[in-house]
């Protein structure tokens, strides 16, 4: 049990610092659910910093806090993978030769970053008191397009056509949904 512990903690950190090292040999042993779960946890982690934010400077409620983590949960969990599947039927008429699980798998761990910065994060904001959904929760998105970008290129068989453009239009798309939120 603790070994397995230790190959999924190193694969969240791998994907951030390495997205190679862990594309190659501990994507086929990731399983999906647990790629969407690091997806969901870093939207609800970075989601949740935005309802604290709005929640110290009295702009909303505690009950919008609750709801942005919710939110952030269902976003990682339903609306990524739904990214990553539109980006499989991009990459089947590419001819790359993935799964749709794998792609997935891949695309969800690109947020391993967003992870590790949401979890830090929210020690900031709850300990410390600060606002931390620009400092932790924007900079670990940003920080997930380049494993993003890695990824898509292995998938597409190196091709960076693909993968720049669609990063980006996918980064753009996940801060236009986070900005979206600040005004409910």
């Amino acid at each position: 049990m603790e070994a397995k512990k230790t190959t999924l903690i190193r694969t969240v950190f791998g994907m951030m610092i390495n997205p190679a090292g862990v594309l190659k040999n501990a994507l086929k042993g990731t399983k999906w659910y647990f790629s969407i779960g690091v997806s969901a946890l870093a939207f609800g982690l970075f989601f949740i910093q935005t309802g604290l934010d709005l929640y110290k400077t009295g702009q909303k409620g505690f009950w919008f806090v609750l709801f942005c983590f919710i939110l952030g949960l269902l976003y990682g969990l339903l609306a990524i993978p739904f990214f990553a599947t539109v980006i499989w039927l991009l990459l089947k008429v590419s001819k790359a030769d993935t799964t749709i699980l794998e792609t997935i798998s891949a695309f969800c761990l690109s947020y391993s970053g967003a992870l590790i910065y949401g979890v830090i994060g929210i020690v900031f904001s709850i300990a410390l008191g600060w606002n931390t959904s620009v400092a932790f929760g924007v900079t670990g998105v940003l920080w997930a397009i380049g494993p993003m970008m890695y990824t898509i290129r292995e998938l597409t068989g190196g091709n960076h056509k693909l993968s720049i453009p669609i990063s980006s239009l996918v980064g753009v798309i996940v801060l236009l949904s986070w900005s979206t939120l600040g005004r409910l």
